[in-house]
């Protein structure tokens, strides 16, 4: 799916941030593993993974996107961060969160009940 902002995945897909500057690499290296082993329950929830460095926005696999983060609140976070469908931050949690707690927050939203039932 191609986007020049986040704000392109509205009402189209979940975003999880793992936003980190280089201060904590090992935290922030095993929080990635943790969602890459569990792609299958990310894709069930329409759920995408981009790591931030403060400047650049990168897949999960560390390639570098298109996608435009000038003046966003998520500037000066460090941790995970949860965007729902809706475009709104539904959480903001240092590192280490475990996948399922994530997986277990979303499964919570009516938005996500209601696809649950549809499927």
């Amino acid at each position: 799916m191609s986007a020049q902002e986040l704000r392109d995945f509205k009402w189209k897909k979940r975003i999880v941030l793992l936003a980190d500057y280089g201060n904590n690499p090992e935290k922030s290296e095993l929080q990635l593993k943790m969602f890459k082993a569990k792609s299958n329950e990310m894709k069930e929830r329409d759920l995408i993974l981009f790591v931030y460095n403060g400047k650049d926005l990168m897949d999960i696999d560390g390639t570098l996107t298109n996608i435009k983060m000038d003046n966003t609140p998520y500037n000066d976070y460090q941790g995970v961060i949860l965007i729902g469908k809706d475009g709104g931050v539904k959480l903001r949690k240092k590192f280490v969160v475990e996948a399922t707690e994530i997986f277990e927050l979303i499964d919570q939203m009516p938005m996500r009940r209601s696809e649950m039932k549809h499927r």
